[in-house]
């Protein structure tokens, strides 16, 4: 169950991502299950554009402006690049929290 922190945080990530070469992002981890303490990072998990030639630098410059944004380390997470242990415990803890409308 998402406590308020998070629920003050979803508006903000989403109105970011709509200028990102993002076309889905769920949050998983500790602040999807509502278990997150005053240092956990934020884990969402991402469907990049592949149109837009996403590199290593792109998603660094996206992770350090949400980091500014929200006060929070903030770790992005490819839907594909997923280990299968780590797939399994994001899929049963992710929430969709953003969908780019096309």
């Amino acid at each position: 169950m998402m406590n308020e922190n998070i629920k003050t945080l979803i508006p903000k990530i989403q109105t970011f991502l709509v200028n990102q070469p993002i076309k889905r992002a769920w949050l998983f981890g500790s602040f999807s299950r509502g278990e997150e303490k005053p240092d956990s990072d934020i884990d969402i998990l991402v469907q990049y554009d592949e149109a837009a030639g996403i590199s290593l630098f792109t998603i660094s410059r996206i992770m350090v402006q949400m980091k500014k944004l929200l006060g929070r380390d903030v770790d992005l997470v490819e839907q594909d690049r997923l280990l299968p242990f780590a797939s399994d415990s994001a899929n049963h803890d992710k929430i969709l929290i953003y969908e780019r409308k096309d």
